[in-house]
């Protein structure tokens, strides 16, 4: 619901760090992404440039307060025909990577009704713990949104976490059945088959 010209304002402001999520049809980088190859591609500037035929899906857009070690979120958007099939999380977890290489310690944000659950979700929550001193002045005040607060932890790897998560859960559900006797099938009568 925010404004074209409000968003490239954004995105374009030197005082803001973009991230952007992107299909990418060449097969190449589709190969290079799946042997875990970061796939950027620099354009005769020097700047980072996305491979022909790709398109954007989302985008995160935030601003860095060094000092402070705190960045607030503006911005966290997933196309209509691609939401709520995993690509806000790893968008996310892209961003928390990138800003816990910088120093961040915090990201803040406001979020709208809407989106409170999603930050949720991914470990933002609404009890601010960071010393107000540290973001007063410098971040706006949004009527109508909540504000929340994500503690960054440097030694999480946030981009795999996701798949780190499903490793541990099998991993102990297997030696829940290991150890488990669910499996045997008991007879009214107490034998076993």
């Amino acid at each position: 619901k925010m404004p074209r010209e409000y968003i490239a304002r954004l995105v374009m402001d030197p005082k803001h760090r973009s991230l952007a999520l992107m299909t990418v049809k060449d097969k190449r980088y589709v190969d290079a992404h799946a042997a875990g190859k970061l796939c950027v591609i620099p354009d005769v500037s020097g700047k980072e440039r996305a491979p022909q035929g790709s398109q954007i899906i989302g985008g995160i857009c935030y601003r860095s307060y060094p000092e402070q070690r705190f960045a607030e979120i503006a911005f966290c958007a997933i196309s209509a025909t691609q939401q709520v099939r995993g690509f806000g999380s790893v968008l996310m977890n892209l961003c928390k990577a990138q800003g816990a290489r910088e120093g961040i310690e915090y990201f803040i944000t406001y979020a709208d009704n809407y989106a409170v659950g999603y930050f949720k979700k991914l470990g933002f929550t609404k009890a601010i713990t960071m010393p107000r001193g540290r973001y007063y002045g410098l971040i706006k005040d949004y009527d109508g949104g909540t504000m929340m607060e994500c503690h960054l932890q440097r030694h999480i790897p946030y981009p795999s976490l996701r798949s780190l998560i499903q490793k541990q859960s099998d991993y102990v559900m297997s030696k829940l059945c290991e150890t488990a006797n669910s499996h045997r099938v008991y007879h009214w009568d107490g034998s076993s088959p």
